[in-house]
């Protein structure tokens, strides 16, 4: 499957680009396959019982074609589609299988299972379009720019197209109103953060206590993987998010308690729309980074916060905590920024499998760990694993940049450890996340 960003990437071409290289205005639409798995040719033997009203004593049916539960249906259905595509002239990503173009017509493709996301003009849209129906049975699910409709769904994010020529992206809001629901939280007043900064003794004291019984358990959990995917969208409950979700396997009273704290938090922040405004083409992936040394009082392990963006667009936010435990700031903050680097060039090349070559930036607010990417070998670090010293080679190489970024201006901060009320609506708003309120256009209504 393709990561999120690259449909955040679409819409932010969308925003930026405008038109495509014949002058044509651009659209983003979305096609759904019908029975998508059942397009496929079997590979193997497969054999499945008879539906009902044609069993017949001691017989089985042989599938000729694949069919949705079983193993290799999704592989098949990827070579199937991906086959039909580069007959077509569409020329496949290396990076991302998923991902196709058509230089000659200027058409970005993205495939998320059964589901066809596609970039390109009206003779671009047509000519997808065309070669959909020569095999497969589908529906437009949605198709918005400025000749058509304002909004449509995407992965359960209402995507909208505006007057101005800007989009917006939005995670469907009542996965927080679910939270808030069944938290038992509705008409309680909001707070201003989702999380605190917690004493190593109140961490201590709660560490013993035993975990919760199988129903609450399981409530936590599923409140968690709600607060989790809303928190792929936005950037000021990652860090809470990250921290809840580390105690799914044996949540406590406690646990329970901070969960709480972020459905509070949803009270007075229940909407975040990711804005990309109409701007400049920009040829220039810049990922932000930075890290909490020893955040986690109990193991001692650092977070990593990444934040990328073209231009004044923001495609990825990401708040998770190191696997090696670092022993100083600066060593951490050489991790995160290794980090960094790995998903810019995940980014750059999914831009390159789309035909657009871009240059990448990494901030970091880190004289030690900037110093220590830029020379080579260990140096003092001795007993850093050589694993994290490729970064050196690509910097030596020319084939990434690292700057330096003021630490008040670093919006990775805001993905690393639990910050203020000031600086939490400073750095959303740096990143073009907007909070609202009120029932989002093209949301459905949450069943009572």
């Amino acid at each position: 499957m393709p990561p999120l960003e690259a449909a955040k990437i679409l819409c932010s071409l969308l925003a930026s680009k405008r038109t495509s290289k014949s002058g044509k205005l651009l659209k983003l639409a979305l096609y759904d396959i019908s029975r998508a798995h059942f397009y496929g040719e079997s590979q193997r033997s497969v054999y499945v019982t008879l539906p009902e009203g044609d069993e017949s004593e001691g017989k089985c049916a042989l599938l000729h074609k694949t069919m949705y539960g079983t193993q290799d249906a999704s592989h098949v259905w990827q070579e199937h589609y991906s086959r039909k595509l580069i007959e077509k002239g569409f020329v496949q990503g290396q990076a991302w299988t998923s991902v196709f173009t058509h230089p000659e017509r200027d058409v970005m493709l993205l495939v998320h299972g059964d589901d066809f996301l596609v970039l390109g003009d009206e003779d671009g849209q047509k000519y997808l379009k065309d070669t959909l129906s020569e095999h497969y049975d589908y529906r437009c699910d949605g198709c918005i720019g400025p000749e058509d409709n304002q909004h449509m769904t995407l992965l359960n994010r209402i995507v909208t197209y505006h007057k101005d020529g800007s989009v917006s992206f939005e995670a469907d809001p009542r996965h927080a109103e679910m939270i808030i629901r069944q938290l038992g939280l509705e008409g309680s007043k909001g707070i201003s953060t989702p999380g605190e900064k917690k004493k190593l003794s109140d961490v201590v004291a709660t560490s013993g206590l035993p975990p919760m019984n199988a129903e609450r358990t399981t409530l936590f959990r599923s409140l968690v993987m709600r607060a989790q995917f809303l928190g792929q969208d936005r950037a000021d409950i990652a860090e809470s998010v990250k921290s809840l979700t580390r105690k799914m396997k044996s949540p406590t009273e406690a646990d329970f308690k901070d969960l709480k704290r972020l459905g509070r938090y949803l009270i007075g922040k229940p909407r975040v729309v990711n804005m990309f405004e109409a701007q400049r083409d920009s040829k220039v992936i810049k990922v932000f980074c930075d890290s909490d040394h020893a955040g986690c009082l109990l193991t001692r392990r650092s977070t990593t916060g990444l934040v990328i963006t073209i231009g004044r667009h923001t495609i990825k936010t990401t708040s998770n905590l190191q696997s090696t435990i670092a022993l100083s700031s600066g060593e951490s903050e050489f991790y995160a920024l290794v980090r960094a680097c790995a998903f810019g060039l995940s980014v750059q090349a999914l831009y390159r499998d789309w035909g657009l070559e871009m240059d990448l930036v990494v901030a970091s607010d880190s004289s030690a760990a900037r110093g220590t990417a830029s020379r080579r070998g260990l140096g003092k670090l001795r007993h850093v694993q050589t694993r994290y010293l490729w970064i050196q080679e690509r910097v030596a190489k020319n084939e990434l940049k690292i700057v330096a970024v003021g630490t008040k201006q670093n919006v990775a901060d805001l993905c690393t450890k639990p910050v203020n009320k000031d600086t939490c609506e400073k750095h959303m708003k740096t990143l073009g996340q907007i909070f609202a309120t009120g029932k989002a256009s093209g949301a459905k209504a949450l069943e009572s």
